[in-house]
């Protein structure tokens, strides 16, 4: 039965406050999400194309906002529970570091365990937030943010879970499956002539824009959920459309973006970052795994044009370049902090 999470069966928060946190907490959590400085890095991260030279491509920040858009309309047609929406859409993709997904697969191949932006999210939110302090999340906020991933595979609901969850993950999966697919057409990726019959498809069952294509989708899960009494989209023609197109983006376009340069330069800043004795003295061998993590597209970039440059390389310089990062390193230096753990057992 569709139902909206009651706040009073919530886990709470690791720390009791009081006033609006506590009369409206999940609220609270999306407010705090927005204002955060991790959010504040959101635009100047891929979302699929890095330094997209046209003004209508999406960053990280753009999908962000329409996944909490989309969740918003699915919560509030289905009764949900809103600002739980909001704030798990706002920090969903939080955790993402340098590049996008190239820089989360990059990050598990040079670190010690995978390094999973949904996992990341978590703990980026209570152990690198508020210097260190944390943002004193919900404990749902955050177990909302940590299952929202599926990657290629099937989107499989767990029932046991707030239905909130579910219609976050429908929406996130629902934004970019149709805001990449605008963007690989601006950009030529779209591979147009093997794919005519879905393309026509698209454009006469689900509308030729972008919100229509959505709007399609939404009102078949609203319709599909309400039906069997939890949130769900898996049936029907809207969905054998979406699950088709979701399908090709991962097979013939995202593997289609030569990100090659990329890996080199995170590489190279990674090995960097790892061998400097001076940055393991000043900031105690902090992990430079966490450290490439507060970096955006153009701190790695403009890394990658001081290494052209031929300049023997400094931590001075390092420190000059990325003051953001080094900025929060002061109050992180001595924490230690595990990536790969959420650190939800409370």
């Amino acid at each position: 039965m569709l139902k909206a999470f009651d706040v009073s069966e919530s886990k709470g928060r690791l720390r009791k406050e009081t006033g609006l946190a506590a009369d409206s907490p999940f609220l609270t959590d999306f407010f705090r999400i927005i204002e955060s400085k991790s959010f504040r890095r959101l635009p100047f991260k891929t979302q699929v194309f890095s330094f997209p030279e046209h003004s209508h491509i999406r960053t990280r920040l753009t999908h962000t906002n329409e996944v909490i858009a989309t969740a918003g309309k699915i919560s509030e047609q289905l009764g949900l529970n809103t600002p739980l929406c909001l704030a798990i859409a706002a920090g969903h993709d939080i955790g993402h570091a340098p590049y996008g997904h190239l820089g989360e697969g990059l990050l598990s191949e040079l670190g010690k365990k995978l390094f999973k932006h949904e996992i990341y999210g978590a703990v980026l939110l209570q152990e690198v937030e508020n210097r260190g302090k944390g943002l004193n999340l919900c404990y749902e906020t955050l177990e909302g943010i940590r299952m929202h991933a599926r990657g290629a595979h099937e989107l499989n609901v767990n029932s046991s879970k707030p239905a909130e969850y579910a219609a976050v993950m429908f929406a996130d999966k629902m934004s970019y499956t149709f805001s990449d697919y605008s963007d690989a057409e601006r950009y030529g990726y779209f591979p147009k002539d093997d794919y005519k019959k879905l393309v026509a498809e698209i454009d006469s069952v689900l509308g030729r824009k972008t919100d229509d294509r959505k709007e399609a989708c939404i009102k078949a899960l609203i319709k599909e959920s309400k039906e069997k009494g939890f949130v769900s989209f898996s049936q029907g023609k809207e969905f054998e459309l979406f699950d088709e197109l979701r399908g090709v983006l991962y097979k013939r376009v995202y593997e289609a973006i030569d990100t090659s340069v990329h890996k080199i330069i995170l590489k190279n800043l990674y090995t960097f970052i790892k061998e400097n004795e001076d940055f393991h003295k000043k900031y105690n061998g902090f992990d430079p795994i966490i450290f490439i993590s507060l970096l955006t597209d153009q701190d790695v970039t403009n890394f990658g044009n001081l290494r052209l440059s031929s300049k023997k390389l400094s931590l001075s310089d390092l420190e000059s370049q990325f003051k953001a990062a080094f900025e929060l390193l002061p109050e992180l230096k001595d924490k230690k902090i595990e990536y790969w753990n959420p650190e939800l057992n409370w």
